[in-house]
């Protein structure tokens, strides 16, 4: 397997190493975080965390936020000025 060398700052190779467990080398910390990340940004996960989130709050919580959904979908109007 080809390898590369990198350079880390100490602060950035501090974080590293605190991400990585016991029984992974540097490689696999690196490989698991990066694809962690790109998880991250799917429409999947943004729904499983507004889920918690939802889960998490009280009835009038969702009330209260059902309430701003619907009025922000609510058709406005704009006065704007001719230009001159």
């Amino acid at each position: 397997m080809a390898t590369k060398t990198i350079a880390l700052e100490i602060s950035v190779y501090d974080k590293l190493l605190g991400c990585k467990k016991p029984s992974e080398s540097f490689t696999k910390t690196i490989d698991r975080l990066i694809s962690e990340s790109a998880d991250q940004h799917t429409c999947a996960s943004a729904v499983a965390a507004a889920e918690r989130i939802w889960k998490a709050g009280s009835e009038r919580e969702a009330q209260i936020m059902d309430e701003a959904l619907r009025k922000n979908r609510e058709p406005s109007t704009w006065d704007v000025e001719p230009l001159e």
